[in-house]
């Protein structure tokens, strides 16, 4: 073992930073537990300005009411809620929200899940729901199971504008309660019903760019005209060498209105706004969208998206680069 670690009296390893391994998976094991629990973390958040909220959990389900609260009388329609992940972040104009519900894990029966960009401001109702349900009292708890053949449990990272931060995760067992987790969704469900930041639509496209720029002095540069007929994407390519490859190639109006209805499932317009990860391992990639009236927007692939729909830039990037 590594002197990072030092005994404590119970025989635990111990960090120097604070960090305290409750279990640790033994050199060559099949299987095990890894644990650690960050006995820095703050139990309680001092902070009323959330900047970022992510949060989703396999549930202990039970059944809520959809949509509004009913009329008094009226039927109630139900929905076994058995798994979700919500998502909330500061965009441009407004806020970007996403909200991914199913009766059992993700992709399950059942599943839904959607985006909004929205001018109302959701976080008062995320620190107060943060602070009634004691979110943080798990702060800085993170377990792993290996050989699980799915994540049974959940994560949750809620950043504020101090410097605070909540974060945990467990893959083996859930941990949001259904109470909470019915709090959350309900939550985001009205907000995603209020106002919209106004975008493009994406009928109005014209045109799609794309760039990369590698650290060798390599690039790949492509452009996707639409047309009546589909479109006509022009690549430009050059790697290690001086030589630089071109190709032009016809889009067909199938591979056109697949990539369109991927724009409009996974919000890509509104992604320029979003924060950018702090973690980048590759160099950076970049879409601009030209419009029929001049107009344009510029995504970067290093923006801080939700997992349900962070494909959304790689699958135009493979239409225009690969596929094409």
């Amino acid at each position: 073992m590594s002197g990072f670690f030092k005994k404590n009296q119970q025989g635990e390893q111990k960090s120097e930073n604070g960090i305290r391994i409750i279990k640790q998976t033994r050199p060559g094991e099949c299987g095990g537990t890894d644990a650690t629990l960050d006995e820095k973390a703050p139990k309680v958040i001092s902070s009323t300005k959330m900047i970022r909220f992510e949060a989703d959990s396999a549930l202990h389900g039970d059944y809520l009411p959809l949509s509004k609260p009913p009329v008094p009388g009226e039927t109630v329609d139900l929905e076994y809620l058995g798994y979700f992940s919500a998502f909330a972040a500061p965009a441009k104009d407004g806020f970007f929200l996403y909200l991914e519900t199913a009766e059992g894990f993700r992709g399950g029966s059942a599943h839904r899940a959607g985006w909004a960009y929205v001018k109302d401001d959701i976080f008062p109702l995320l620190v107060a729901l943060v602070n009634d349900c004691a979110i943080a009292k798990q702060n800085g708890y993170h377990s792993k199971t290996h050989g699980l053949p799915a994540n049974f449990g959940g994560s949750a990272l809620i950043l504020y504008e101090s410097g605070e931060k909540i974060s945990f995760s467990d893959n083996q067992t859930p941990v949001f309660t259904f109470e909470a987790a019915k709090r959350i969704v309900g939550i985001f469900r009205t907000a995603m019903e209020g106002e919209k930041v106004s975008l493009p639509e994406v009928s109005a496209l014209k045109e799609i760019r794309f760039e990369e720029n590698r650290k060798n002095g390599g690039y790949t540069r492509a452009v996707l005209t639409l047309t009546e007929n589909g479109g006509v994407n022009r690549k430009e390519s050059r790697y290690d060498g001086p030589t630089v490859y071109q190709s032009e190639k016809e889009v067909s109006a199938e591979t056109v209105a697949a990539m369109k209805e991927n724009i409009e499932k996974t919000g890509v317009f509104a992604w320029s706004g979003l924060p950018q990860n702090d973690y980048r391992f590759k160099e950076a990639k970049t879409l601009t969208f030209v419009f029929e009236d001049g107009g344009e927007i510029a995504v970067t692939d290093d923006r801080v998206v939700p997992d349900g729909i962070r494909r959304g830039f790689f699958n135009i990037e493979l239409e225009m680069t690969t596929k094409h």
